[in-house]
Parts: C-alpha cells; sequence; structure tokens
C-alpha cells in the first residue's frame, strides 16, 4: 500500500502554481518519538528527498504533513475518508484515495493546498494508491469502507499522461472477482527497473485466505504474474525486495518470502509476538512491526537488533504497537520510520536513526572497592548480534578526582571472545570511573560502558567546640573548627542549622584554614542549632563532617503582684497575700514560631518538705491569677517554665524562672 520512496515513474500532475518543499536541516541522529494528531492511519508515504512524511487518516478525513522529527508542517482536512496516498516522482505532488469521496485528489505537496479532483464514478470506492509505470493504480469495491459485507474488489488505474485524465475500471480481468473480498491493498516496488518495467503486488488484508498476487505494470500495462496464498492467515502488509525478485509478507505471526515470479515460499523470517507490518530498505535489509520493531539483514533469521515500543497509555498495561501498514525506511537511506498507537488511539511517530546497525552490548567488571595506589584490574567484554573481529579497538579512560575530564588509559583490542582488561593504579581516592568506548563502524553502533570503584582515602582531623553547651538567648557564640593535615584542600565551610521547619541550613563561612588549622565564625543563637564543621576531601583526603549541637533558652520572666507587702521569712523574701485576695502571677516569654504556653507550677510547704499543688500550662500573654483559700498561714511558690516539647515547640531548651515565695495570711 505505501510508496517507499518519492514515486517510482513519473505522472503529470495537473496543478497550478505547485511549489517544492525545500529539504529541511538533518535532524540529530538520536531515536525519537512525538505524537501526532491523528485519529487513524490509512496510509504512511515518506519523500526522502525533501525529508518529509505524509500520513492519511481516514477517521478524521485528513491528511498530516511532517517532518523527520515529527513536527507538523502542513494539514490539509475535508477529505472523506483518505486512505491511500501516492507521490509523483518529483515530489511536487500528493496524491490521495478518498474512499467515501469516490474520488482520487491531487495536493501540492509542499503545502497540501491547491486540490484537484479526480471522480471515478459511481460505486467505486478506493481504498489503496500506487504510483507506477506511468500511471496511478489504485484499488477498490463498491461497497465503500465495510468489505465484510463480500462486495468484490478489482483494481483499477487513473492516467494523467494525456490531454485529460482517463479512468479505467476493472483491470484485473483473469478471474478477478473471488480474489478479493473487498478492495485490495497495494504496494509496488520501490524504484522502477530499466526499460520503465514495475511490479504491484495486491493482498486481502479482510480474509485467511493469504492470498497475494503479483501483476506487471510496466509501461502502463497491467498483466497478472501470479496469484497464490502465502501466508498462514490474515495478510497485513506485504513489501518488495529492492530487485523486485521477492515479495515479503508479514500475517499476524509470520513474515514469509516468496518469489514476486510466481509467490512460492522461499524463506521466512520469524516474529516475536505479532507482525502488523513489513518494510524493506534499499539494501534489503528487513524491518517488521507490530508488538515490537526487529530489523533483519536479507535472509537471516537472527534480528541485527529489536525495538521495545514504549507504553504511552496509563489506562493499559500494555506497550504501544505498529499501526497496520505503518512502517517505511528513508528512501536510500538508513532511517527507520513507525506510527504507533496505543489503546486510546493516541499516535506517535517513531524515528529509528541507527536500525540498520547491531547494538553491541559492552560490559565492564571489576572490584567494588579498592586502596589508593595499588593496582587494580577491570575486565570488559565486546559481543554484538552481527559478531565482531578479534582486535577490535576498545579505548579506556579514567575519571577521578584529579581528573574530572578523564585520563586516557590508551586503546586496548579485545580477544576472539570479544574479551578485554586493563590495569591501572588510581592515584585519587573517592569514587574512580573507567570508561571504556567502542566507536561503532558501519555495521555496529558505537557503545560505552562504566565502572566506578571506590577507592579508599584517608580519614582527617576535623573538630569543633562547643558541643552540648547551651546558652542564653540571643547570645553571640564563635565556632571553631580545627582542621588536621591534608592533601591539597584546606578549606573549611561551617554551617547552622537552626531547630524548626521554617528556618533552613545556612553558610556562616566559607574559608581556608590558618596555618593553625582553624576557621572561626560567630553566630547569635535564638534557637537550639546544630552547627556543622564540613571538609569536602580532595584526592587524596576523605570528606569529613563534625557537628556541634548547643542548646538555647529563652527569656522567660515571672512577676507577682496583687500582695500587700514582701518582707523576708529567714533570708528567703515572700510577697504576702490575703487568703481572700487572687495573686497575680504575669509570664513574659519569647515568642516562637507558633503561640506559646508558659509552664506556671506551684507548691506548698508541709512536713518541712514543699509539695505539689497546682500547674499546668497558660498562655504566656494571659495573667494567671492563684486562688489560695483554704491555705491560709501556708507557704506557696510558684515558677514558670518554657518547657521544650510541652509549651507549643521544640526549638529551645527547656528553661526555668527562679522561684517565687508568697506566704498566705488573714
Amino acid at each position: 500500500m505505501r510508496n517507499r520512496r518519492i514515486g517510482a515513474v513519473a505522472v503529470v500532475a495537473a496543478l497550478t502554481g505547485s511549489t517544492v518543499l525545500a529539504a529541511g536541516a538533518t535532524p540529530a541522529l538520536a531515536d525519537s518519538g512525538k505524537a501526532l494528531p491523528l485519529k487513524s492511519v490509512g496510509d504512511l508515504v515518506v519523500d526522502g528527498a525533501h525529508q518529509r512524511i505524509f500520513v492519511s487518516d481516514p477517521d478524521s478525513g485528513k491528511i498530516v504533513e511532517t517532518r523527520y522529527d515529527g513536527t507538523v508542517a502542513a494539514t490539509a482536512s475535508g477529505l472523506p475518508r483518505v486512505t491511500g496516498l501516492a507521490l509523483s516522482r518529483d515530489g511536487n505532488v500528493l496524491y490521495g484515495a478518498l474512499e467515501s469521496g469516490r474520488a482520487i485528489v491531487a495536493l501540492s505537496a509542499a503545502t497540501l493546498t491547491e486540490p484537484v479532483r479526480y471522480d471515478l464514478g459511481a460505486g467505486v470506492y478506493p481504498l489503496s494508491l500506487e504510483s507506477a509505470g506511468g500511471k496511478l493504480w489504485f484499488s477498490y469495491d463498491n461497497y465503500g469502507k465495510d468489505p465484510y459485507i463480500g462486495s468484490e474488489g478489482n483494481i483499477g488505474s487513473l492516467d494523467l499522461g494525456g490531454a485529460k485524465p482517463v479512468v479505467a475500471l476493472e483491470q484485473d480481468t483473469t478471474g478477478a472477482y473471488h480474489l478479493w473480498s473487498g478492495a485490495p491493498e497495494l504496494t509496488s516496488t520501490q524504484e522502477s527497473t530499466p526499460g520503465d518495467s514495475a511490479l504491484l503486488a495486491a493482498f486481502d488484508p479482510h480474509t485467511s485466505s493469504g492470498v497475494v498476487a503479483v501483476y506487471n505494470v510496466a509501461g502502463g500495462a497491467f498483466t497478472r504474474t501470479g496469484a497464490q496464498g502465502i501466508t498462514k492467515g490474515y495478510t497485513r502488509d506485504v513489501a518488495f525486495t529492492p530487485d523486485s525478485a521477492q515479495v515479503v509478507a508479514a500475517d499476524s505471526t509470520a513474515v514469509t518470502v516468496a518469489r514476486s515470479t510466481d509467490l512460492t515460499p522461499t524463506g521466512s523470517y520469524p516474529v516475536n509476538g505479532w507482525a502488523k507490518s513489513v518494510a524493506v530498505a534499499s539494501d534489503g535489509t528487513v524491518a517488521i512491526g507490530g508488538s515490537e520493531v526487529r530489523i533483519f539483514a536479507p535472509g537471516k533469521t537472527v534480528p541485527i537488533r529489536r525495538y521495545t515500543l514504549p507504553r504511552t497509555d496509563p489506562t493499559t498495561t500494555g506497550n504501544d504497537e505498529v499501526a497496520d501498514r505503518a512502517l517505511a525506511w528513508e528512501p536510500g537511506g538508513n532511517r527507520l520510520f513507525a506510527i504507533t498507537d496505543n489503546y486510546s488511539a493516541i499516535h506517535h511517530l517513531r524515528v529509528y536513526t541507527e536500525p540498520k546497525k547491531s547494538p553491541p552490548s559492552l560490559k565492564l567488571s571489576g572490584p567494588a572497592s579498592a586502596a589508593r595506589g595499588r593496582p587494580l584490574t577491570v575486565t570488559g567484554s565486546l559481543t554484538a548480534s552481527i559478531p565482531l573481529p578479534a582486535g577490535t579497538r576498545v579505548t579506556v579512560t579514567r575519571t577521578d578526582l584529579e581528573n574530572p575530564s578523564g585520563k586516557s588509559l590508551g586503546t586496548l583490542t579485545t580477544a576472539a571472545n570479544g574479551s578485554f582488561s586493563v590495569t591501572d593504579t588510581p592515584s585519587a581516592g573517592g569514587t574512580v570511573t573507567y570508561r571504556a568506548s567502542y566507536a561503532g563502524d558501519a555495521k555496529h553502533s558505537a557503545v560505552t560502558a562504566t565502572k566506578s570503584v571506590s577507592v579508599s582515602r584517608t580519614s582527617p582531623v576535623l573538630t569543633i567546640n562547643n558541643n552540648k553547651k547551651t546558652f542564653g538567648y540571643g547570645r553571640t557564640v564563635t565556632f571553631t573548627a580545627k582542621l588536621g593535615a591534608t592533601y591539597k584542600n584546606r578549606v573549611v565551610e561551617i554551617w547552622a542549622d537552626p531547630s524548626g521547619g521554617d528556618q533552613g541550613r545556612r553558610l556562616l563561612k566559607r574559608a581556608v584554614a590558618s596555618r593553625s588549622g582553624t576557621v572561626s565564625a560567630s553566630l547569635r543563637l535564638t534557637r537550639d542549632t546544630t552547627v556543622s564543621a564540613v571538609f569536602t576531601g580532595d584526592p587524596r583526603t576523605a570528606p569529613k563532617t563534625v557537628k556541634a549541637t548547643v542548646g538555647t533558652k529563652v527569656n522567660v520572666s515571672l512577676k507577682v503582684s496583687k500582695h500587700y507587702r514582701t518582707g523576708k521569712i529567714g533570708k528567703t523574701k515572700y510577697h504576702y497575700v490575703h487568703v481572700k485576695t487572687k495573686a497575680k502571677l504575669t509570664v513574659k516569654m519569647t515568642a516562637g514560631p507558633k503561640a506559646r504556653k508558659a509552664y506556671v507550677g506551684v507548691q506548698f510547704f508541709s512536713k518541712g518538705k514543699w509539695r505539689a499543688w497546682n500547674d499546668g500550662y497558660f498562655p504566656a500573654a494571659e495573667a494567671v491569677h492563684l486562688d489560695a483559700t483554704g491555705f491560709k498561714g501556708y507557704k506557696l511558690r510558684v515558677r514558670a517554665a518554657y518547657r521544650k516539647g510541652s509549651s507549643g515547640d521544640s526549638v529551645n531548651t527547656t528553661t526555668w524562672t527562679p522561684y517565687q515565695y508568697i506566704y498566705i495570711t488573714k
């Protein structure tokens, strides 16, 4: 059904003002995938001269033109069930079969504009379209898009070479009826052979007969040379080999090769899962698309490479698949294009840039760790589906802290089994990475592998003062780090991380250690804080971090009022309060990240001991009144506190006020 390249023979374009789309810049050679604005795929045509791709969408009635990278360049809409596509030899005109429109339309290939319509007649519903032998060939039936009713199919032609377009129907008169249950799919030879000869193949994807027919259409003639059931079921796609001597036919579970003269099977290619599309490159390389994409050298049964399709539909567990008859090679080139779809009918253009090259497997192994300054050995193996000869060159580099851009360890050659090894003595510690690279050749992709080894480094002496000390709120404290001997780096960083999630870790100082190895930084403390001294290491000295955790108190005070006098009992100052008067306790406390509550605890003196009477948590901004009814003649004492974790947060160290003493009188 698809043209693999620009049309094999010249077809006169009945267009005016047609322009040629200039070839775009060659895209970067990397496999890619881009979503396309499609609901279905009818046909796929690749124009190598201008690096553009055309896809028909029967369900939407449109044709989408993209560049090689999948960028949409133009869209033509309002084309009722446009299916088959064909491109003129000069690439200026794109033809489309309008199944529901019973016509063929010609468009400017550059812009998909300036449509010219060629009616085919009542009851002629074209499906597939090919350009060969100087004419446009189309398959058709008399029932439209539903071939399952049993409507007969045939092949017709549209000749645009004369003064007027000429439509010829029922070209296959050699028992064609009952050969096709509906309009068959068509495919043609990729290029004309000397003498303007050309072959056309037809197949029926709607029945399990597996029939493929071949026609000679050289010079515009039409002769069936053979028809034979060569596949095992529903034929999904057919392609000619470059010399036109064979056809490659895919059904759901097998790909069969047969002579194009008499359709006698001569070989096959294995299928993993199922096949929905097949394409043959100009050098004979075979691509099979379905549940995956497999690439075969001509006549070989072991794939050169396999591509697993991604899963782009989150509503299902299955991966994407190549759509029916939606695989095409870059004409005369190496790139392979596939249209894939998923369960939700989302379509992507997949571009494979080196499908003809075997992807080698390069593996490295070696110790997980090693001592600095001692030799270690890294071994490797290089294998490929297309075997590589002994003596294949592999370059090896080492990347470490002293050689961040890599140091060459030379070029190695592989043994007959693909193995190689390198022995090296790393002078730097830390993560040492060995990288082996094979540059590739005409039949093999480039490949690189790495192996990382943890190489030992000396642990330095690093200390910091003030660990586990507690300081008053707002106190400015100096933290001093001291670094012992190192190889090169003498920079120390001092970081502060205040308690609580609302303040982040921050750098206080980064400096080269003094002659005595010290770096100091001062910090005003408002919260419990972890202060870290950080040495980031050097090629021979390991990184190290030490921490000092310091507590920071809050400012908290307690004031007693509503007393009628003060006086000492013994050496202790008491607030004298009438039993019927409620002493007022006022607490002030440093604010925290959230509203804080102050802890207030009251004790009374009895039988020579202070005993707990009452306590509780109260908003720090509110006064607390002490009701001492029943305690006439008793001594009381009261204190307030911020209690870490209980007063509303945990960012400071628990802090108590001194006791305030109260004497209850009549």
